[in-house]
């Protein structure tokens, strides 16, 4: 009788705790992929052609976005959004690191420093770059389509692709996918997930 109410009593407190160890997924907007997707390996170059690898990013959250400097079209206004939150992403350097992974691998350093000073990021996100092949390893793991275009205007570089965006939590094993650019959804997952750090 004993042995019943102590493996009961254990089986209550086992129960209790562990529920406390979960996460909800209800509370983020993004989409909780069903498999963890860590950041994976790669061996690319910063804006400051400094050599930087996946354990050189040593933050428990990462947000991860495409873009390119040349772009026209939707890369602007997702570096304007990325600048309005600024405050959370610079507050919580130690726990949270962006980073754009180019989706050009012929754009210059200069162009991107351009970029992102316009912007104000150049201290508060990370923008790699490298060959097209070492890119590319990046752009299939994380289903990003890219496509250059060709134009009559020499001076047009113009590369078709989508803004999908990735917050990886290093520490809770959660990688939340969001297949379009929204600030304001980016925004609230990120001030839950750093609340549990």
């Amino acid at each position: 009788m004993i042995s019943r109410i102590y493996n009961l009593f254990f089986l209550l407190f086992f129960l209790l705790f562990s529920s406390s160890c979960f996460i909800d997924n209800t509370k983020f907007i993004g989409t909780v992929s069903k498999a963890y997707k860590p950041l994976p390996s790669f061996n690319l170059i910063d804006q400051n052609n400094n050599n930087m690898n996946d354990q050189s990013i040593s933050a428990d959250n990462l947000l991860i976005i495409f873009l390119y400097s040349d772009c026209k079209t939707e890369c602007p206004a997702a570096l304007n959004d990325l600048n309005s939150i600024k405050d959370i992403i610079d507050t919580n350097s130690d726990k949270l690191a962006v980073i754009v992974f180019s989706i050009d691998p012929n754009e210059s350093i200069e162009n991107v420093n351009a970029v992102l000073t316009k912007y104000k990021l150049n201290s508060s996100i990370t923008y790699l770059n490298g060959s097209k092949d070492e890119l590319k390893d990046i752009w299939q793991y994380f289903y990003v389509p890219v496509g250059r275009v060709e134009t009559k205007q020499s001076d047009l570089n113009l590369i078709l692709h989508s803004i999908p965006v990735y917050i990886i939590s290093r520490d809770n094993e959660i990688t939340l996918i969001y297949t379009e650019f929204n600030i304001d959804s980016i925004r609230t997952d990120l001030n839950n997930l750093l609340k549990l750090n």
